[in-house]
């Protein structure tokens, strides 16, 4: 008798210590601002904290109205959000916000708690097109749990990486400039949401009821903006149990899928320093400068009219490789000829911007 007591509690531990077969992807809705100094310590917390830990995790900056990023389509999602702390986060639609010195502990509890996601997404198949600039895809979504309950809805989000916008901070921390403090100049914004390809509200997926093991195929296709680099763009696909609510909405799992790349693609870094793009040109407005960095090193971007005096000071330290998108506002500049030029250590690199 003890001899089977111990084999069934082997069996059981084994199973308790399987992999999970489809691990769960948490998903944080990150309602932030490019003029807000909370915000970009959520940002410092997500990245140190809760991707250094938990690199599977999928975050959705949604920016304010206020913002420079916060212009896409779908950017009414933010009205769905009752927050009562700031900064804070959103995780998984569960239906309330956690303060961002709680969200690296939530997230581990959600993990801990529920470590196998009850949808399984596919990607049957990818295109990029990169003269169209579109992504066609393939999807499979798979009930691998029991029979589920509720209209079941998806949505296809486009984020992109490394752009560049002032902030408002003390060095190193988060409190607003309240104090008349410089501004914040070396910040890079990470998930920007750029589009919902479903607008905030989303599609329907199926329901009222998805049966176990019952599989759903929606073919897709989303156009890449030429103001973003699709080399830093994911798509975030989010397949959730719908409520009245997006924040009450319960996401069942979220893949994420990078726009140039097949699953799993690791972008190599660019093997020159240069200015790769300046939109639009000629301009009045919002402009955006892609420029690239081979390896790490300062880095100068600056704006200079004709007379060769500074004008803007975009970026002005040390950088990681990468390519990178700084958007900056012109309107305050008199129409002109200006030159933009970028100086690293291996060179300098100039375009000219016209603006109207």
């Amino acid at each position: 008798m003890k001899t089977i007591l111990f084999t069934l509690c082997l069996i059981g531990l084994s199973a308790w210590m399987l992999p999970a077969q489809n691990p769960r992807n948490v998903l944080i809705y990150n309602l932030t601002s490019t003029d807000c100094g909370p915000c970009s310590c959520m940002d410092s917390i997500l990245r140190v904290k809760v991707m250094a830990e938990f690199p599977q995790t999928i975050i959705l900056a949604l920016h304010g109205i206020g913002s420079v990023f916060g212009r896409y389509q779908g950017d009414s999602a933010r009205n769905y959000f009752n927050a009562s702390y700031e900064p804070s986060g959103f995780i998984d639609g569960l239906g309330y916000d956690v303060p961002h010195l709680a969200v690296n502990d939530t997230v581990a509890s959600r993990y801990a708690h529920s470590p196998e996601a009850p949808v399984k997404i596919d990607i049957v198949s990818k295109t990029w097109d990169p003269v169209s600039r579109k992504v066609n895809l393939t999807l499979q979504a798979t009930n691998i749990a029991a029979d589920m309950q509720g209209p079941f809805w998806f949505n296809l989000v486009v984020t992109e990486s490394n752009l560049k916008h002032t902030h408002r901070t003390f060095t190193g921390c988060a409190t607003p400039d309240v104090h008349g403090l410089p501004l914040r100049e070396n910040y890079f914004n990470h998930w920007v949401v750029r589009k919902m390809e479903y607008w905030s509200r989303g599609d329907s997926l199926i329901g009222p009821a998805w049966a176990a093991q019952q599989s759903v195929t929606r073919t897709c296709s989303v156009a890449i903006d030429t103001a973003w680099i699709p080399e830093n763009c994911n798509i975030v696909v989010t397949i959730y149990k719908k409520a009245d609510s997006l924040y009450k909405s319960n996401i069942q799992q979220a893949i994420r899928q990078s726009v140039t790349g097949g699953a799993g693609t690791v972008e190599k870094p660019p093997t020159t320093d240069a200015i790769m793009l300046i939109y639009p040109n000629p301009s009045k407005g919002l402009v955006n400068i892609h420029f690239s960095v081979s390896g790490e090193s300062s880095c100068s971007l600056k704006i200079f009219d004709l007379a060769g005096k500074a004008v803007q000071t975009i970026v002005d330290y040390r950088v990681n490789p990468g390519l990178y998108n700084a958007e900056i506002e012109t309107e305050s500049l008199p129409p002109g000829m200006y030159s933009c030029v970028l100086t690293t250590s291996s060179g300098q690199y100039r375009q000219s911007i016209i603006v109207r």
